[in-house]
């Protein structure tokens, strides 16, 4: 093999995961140095002091920073269980400790004096054992405090971000029921015997400092982010004084793929368990603890549309609001006018809506701003507050040229109410498979043909009377 091509050998290690680069890296001094750059183009970052400093010390070595071009930021944090108890009847594995403490001391094998004393030795060793480990647990909590006191360690991402010149790309997540926890993750926290998932610290909004954190570093160095998938985060992200408002809006002003998701609900577990317990689709947002409205309010004083105008580059932009709440819950967080307004992005190809409202008026605008470069459109749970979805569709059409259309989720109007996701289960001939392909081929007939799925609608509509039925599925 040393006498392949350095063309050759990099073409071999693009076909490997990063365990097998490793691996490949040992054979010689030359592999190592090839494969290098593979081995440290992705850094993944948990919220643990060790993993910051493991950050810090390839940001401050010259040969491996510059491989660096991916930020994964897996900030999951530990339920803040105080009390021991809470701690133990909250186990990943509920049977680590039963092998021993269930052995029955009067049974044959344990009814002499000896084996009685056996018994009660290794119920000590069973009760020292869940104190080692639950006190791992809570200095792992504290660490994590230590972190939040510490502004979310945003001194120290800086400090990185300044020595990783090619970084491209960062990528936050807050791990929910849609993603599972990493090996790593799950590596870090293994002693403290606890599964570590998601956001766990209430006393912040989800997500939100650890997204500061990070894109208060890209805007005081010289990184160029190329790439920002912000996870599930609360809208309150957009709460922020006007000058850290502005770090925002200079962090993103080279982007070209945003990724943004927001919740406007408590947690996702307690969204799921509150949605469990609703007697009726009459129960609302207050309810269940949603935030639906207020978010609406604050999103019309345009601090939603000025952080994506300030990205004038973007080519894809997904926007999506509380994916994990189900479409019959009223209103919507945000609308499409306090979203893009009538600003034009030259460059757009990629677009995903997902719970907003809109007038029809301002989403064919969009389009018709859009038309000459959009080439991918993803609609989701969409309520058209003026205007009809038959006409709306006709728009899009006759104006978008698209390679690629996904019509899902509940789409609503005065009169109107599609359940597309439900009905593509049913066969080829279902409702969405119609919609889009109108909106990819056209057609004299498709659309006059969507009247024949009304009676199916409302027989799906049956289906959601009871809401708890969502969960179900999930």
């Amino acid at each position: 093999m040393d006498r392949l091509s350095v063309e050759l050998i990099c073409i071999i290690f693009s076909f490997l995961d990063l365990r097998n680069v490793g691996r490949l890296r040992r054979v010689s001094k030359f592999y190592a140095k090839v494969g290098q750059p593979l081995m440290f183009r992705v850094f993944h970052l948990l919220f643990t002091p060790d993993s910051f400093e493991r950050l810090r010390a390839i940001a401050s070595n010259p040969e491996l920073a510059p491989h660096v071009k991916h930020l994964f930021y897996e900030a999951d944090t530990l339920p803040p269980y105080e009390e021991m108890e809470d701690w133990e009847s909250n186990l990943s594995d509920p049977e680590f400790f039963s092998g021993l403490e269930f052995m029955d001391p009067s049974g044959s094998d344990s009814s002499s004096e000896g084996s009685g004393r056996a018994y009660e030795r290794e119920l000590d060793q069973i009760t020292e054992l869940k104190s080692a480990h639950y006190q791992k647990f809570r200095r792992y909590c504290e660490q994590q405090d230590a972190m939040r006191k510490d502004n979310y360690y945003t001194g120290k991402i800086t400090d990185a971000l300044t020595h990783l010149p090619n970084l491209e790309e960062i990528w936050l997540s807050l791990g929910d029921w849609a993603r599972p926890p990493s090996k790593a993750i799950e590596k870090a926290y293994s002693d403290s015997l606890v599964a570590i998932h998601g956001h766990n610290d209430w006393k912040e909004p989800r997500g939100v400092p650890q997204m500061l954190s990070l894109l208060q570093g890209s805007a005081r160095t010289q990184v160029r982010l190329k790439s920002l998938c912000g996870g599930v985060m609360d809208w309150k992200f957009f709460q922020q004084s006007d000058e850290v408002f502005e770090e925002l809006q200079k962090a993103v002003q080279h982007v070209q793929e945003l990724v943004l998701e927001f919740s406007t609900s408590p947690g996702m577990e307690q969204a799921r368990d509150l949605l469990r317990n609703q007697t009726s689709m009459d129960e609302g947002e207050d309810e269940l603890g949603l935030e639906i409205q207020e978010c609406a309010e604050y999103l019309k004083k345009g601090r939603l549309q000025e952080l994506l105008a300030a990205a004038p580059n973007l080519k894809l932009l997904d926007l999506q609001f509380d994916s994990a709440i189900p479409s019959f819950i009223p209103g919507c967080p945000a609308d499409v006018s306090y979203a893009v307004g009538k600003h034009k992005w030259e460059f757009l190809a990629d677009v995903t809506f997902s719970f907003l409202s809109s007038r029809a008026e301002d989403l064919i605008c969009f389009f018709e701003t859009h038309a000459v470069t959009l080439r991918r459109l993803v609609i989701s749970k969409i309520i058209l507050v003026e205007g009809s979805w038959l006409s709306t569709f006709q728009e899009m059409r006759r104006l978008l040229r698209l390679k690629e259309a996904r019509i899902c989720g509940r789409l609503e109007a005065s009169d109107e109410c599609w359940n597309f996701a439900m009905l593509e289960t049913r066969g080829e001939t279902t409702m969405g498979r119609v919609v889009q392909e109108y909106l990819l081929q056209g057609g004299d007939g498709p659309l006059l043909d969507l009247n024949q799925y009304i009676d199916l609608n409302e027989v799906e509509l049956e289906e959601l009377k009871d809401p708890r039925s969502f969960y179900d599925t999930v």
